[in-house]
C-alpha cells in the first residue's frame, strides 16, 4: 500500500513538471510571436518609406524629362566659328570648318596690292601676327615650325606644331597635311621631307587661305616666307620699301 501511493505521488510531481515546461514554452513562443510582428511592422514601414521615395523620383524625372523636350524644342544656335573673331589668341585652335567661309579681298577690285620686301601678316586662327619676308624667287610659302608630331583625326593626317613668335611667345596649331614636299637648299642637296600645311592669312586687304611648307627657321632673322604660291597675280613687289600694309585693328 505504501508502494503505491508513493508512485502515485511520483506520477502527480511528474505531471506538475510536465505542465509547467509546457506553459515555459507557450510562453516563449508567444514573445517570438510578437517579437516578429514587431519586426514585421518595421518592414512595412520601411517598405512605405521607400515607395514614397521612388514616387518622388518618378516626379522629379518626369519634370526633367519635360525640360529636356522643352530645350530640344528649341531652335539651335550654331556660334560663329573662332576665325570670324582675329583677336583671340587662343592656341591649339584646329577648325578648318571657319577657313572655308573666307574668300578673298583685294582692294580696289582686281588692283594689285603694293607691299615691300618685308611684310607684317596676320595668321588666323588663332590672331598671331609675324613678319614675313617677300620672296618672289621661291615657289612656295614657308613657316617656321619645330616639334611636329603627325597624328591621325577622322582618318586624315594632322600635324600639331610650335610657332615660335619670339623667345618668350610660342603658339601650338594643329592642321592637317595636305602633302609633304621636297625643298632643296645649298646646305641640303638631297632636299628635306616638309609636311605643308593651308592657313588663312591676313595681308593688308588679302584674307585667304594658303599653302605652308613647315620647317626650323629659328635660325633666320624672318620666321615666314611668302612665296609665289601667295604672292601671283595678286601683289606687286618693291623691294625698296618695308611694311607698306600695317595690320587692321592693330598689330596682333
Amino acid at each position: 500500500m505504501k508502494l503505491f501511493l508513493a508512485m502515485l505521488a511520483a506520477l502527480a510531481l511528474a505531471g506538475c513538471s510536465t505542465l509547467e515546461h509546457h506553459q515555459l514554452t507557450l510562453d516563449a513562443l508567444r514573445e517570438e510571436v510578437r517579437q516578429l510582428s514587431t519586426e514585421l511592422g518595421q518592414v512595412e514601414e520601411s517598405v512605405r518609406t521607400l515607395n514614397g521615395q521612388v514616387s518622388g523620383f518618378e516626379h522629379l524625372v518626369d519634370a526633367r524629362f519635360e525640360r529636356l523636350d522643352e530645350e530640344l524644342a528649341k531652335p539651335i544656335q550654331v556660334p560663329a566659328p573662332v576665325c570670324e573673331f582675329p583677336e583671340l589668341t587662343v592656341a591649339n585652335t584646329s577648325s578648318e570648318a571657319c577657313e572655308t567661309t573666307v574668300e578673298r579681298v583685294v582692294e580696289n577690285g582686281t588692283e594689285k596690292l603694293l607691299v615691300g620686301s618685308i611684310e607684317r601678316i596676320r595668321i588666323t586662327p588663332p590672331g598671331i601676327a609675324i613678319d614675313a619676308r617677300i620672296d618672289t624667287g621661291a615657289d612656295s610659302s614657308s613657316l617656321s615650325a619645330t616639334d611636329l608630331e603627325y597624328f591621325e583625326r577622322d582618318g586624315e593626317d594632322w600635324v600639331r606644331f610650335k610657332l615660335m613668335v619670339s623667345e618668350e611667345k610660342s603658339y601650338i596649331l594643329e592642321r592637317e597635311v595636305r602633302r609633304f614636299v621636297k625643298v632643296y637648299q645649298q646646305s641640303d642637296s638631297e632636299g628635306g621631307r616638309r609636311p605643308v600645311v593651308r592657313l588663312r592669312v591676313e595681308l593688308g586687304d588679302i584674307r585667304d587661305r594658303f599653302e605652308f611648307n613647315l620647317s626650323d627657321r629659328r635660325h633666320l632673322k624672318h620666321p615666314a616666307i611668302l612665296g609665289r604660291n601667295l604672292l601671283m597675280d595678286l601683289v606687286v613687289v618693291d623691294v625698296s620699301e618695308e611694311n607698306i600694309n600695317p595690320l587692321a585693328d592693330g598689330d596682333g
